[in-house]
């Protein structure tokens, strides 16, 4: 038993930060892990951006799926620690790893087309559930500044003029020791290099392949 905010919760402290508290549960048997916010404004701000992306992305193969939604917070299905990308991405060939950047990279322009930002998607936030790669902590996601090119923008860069209470953590930041380009040798070059031509190809009879060129390309933004 452990008190999330003053109220008794059935759980296994796992840990906190200024805005949640994540805990291990159960859910019909089942091994899970929840995750309460706090109820000042940063508190309820991370839990409407986990909540957002629900709606927006609830049915992609790509977010982790929610077991449980609670009036400030949520349970997800908990994996071992060797199922998350920068522990896992160690035993991965040099071809996969790329391939995960790539794919990484493919999520991003499809978060990028609806005119948000992940703001946090490094190997961390990367899990394999069931054989398929799933994103995690969307805590950081909110809307984008519109008009910037996507190999320029928040999720690549860091940088986005939008007020934000956290800085923004790319996704293959050279000088970041979390992200893709530290944790799998994987640079943002080797992710366009390799998802580029899986756009061409798939664009002449996918609209939403054919969007993601755009976007990489800088010509739709």
């Amino acid at each position: 038993m452990v008190y999330i905010f003053g109220s008794p919760v059935g759980a296994t402290f796992v840990k906190a930060t200024d805005r949640s508290v994540t805990v291990y549960t159960t859910h019909r048997g089942r091994p899970t892990v929840s995750k309460y916010f706090a109820r000042t404004r940063v508190g309820k701000d991370a839990f409407l951006a986990e909540k957002a992306t629900g709606d927006l992305f609830g049915d992609r193969p790509w977010r982790m799926p929610v077991v449980r939604w609670h009036r400030r917070g949520f349970t997800v299905p908990r994996l071992p620690d060797e199922s998350r990308l920068d522990v896992a991405g160690q035993q991965l060939s040099r071809e996969d790893r790329v391939g995960m950047g790539a794919w990484t990279l493919d999520v991003l322009l499809e978060i990028y087309l609806t005119g948000h930002l992940h703001g946090d998607l490094q190997p961390h936030n990367i899990w394999m559930l069931d054989g398929r790669p799933v994103v995690t902590d969307f805590e950081t996601f909110g809307p984008r500044t519109a008009g910037i090119p996507f190999l320029d923008s928040g999720d690549i860069t860091g940088n986005d003029p939008r007020p934000r209470d956290r800085s923004l953590d790319p996704a293959f930041d050279p000088e970041d020791d979390w992200s893709f380009h530290h944790m799998l040798g994987v640079t943002l070059q080797d992710a366009v290099d390799a998802l580029r031509p899986r756009l061409v190809a798939a664009s002449a009879t996918s609209p939403e392949a054919r969007a993601k060129l755009e976007a990489l390309d800088g010509e739709r933004t």
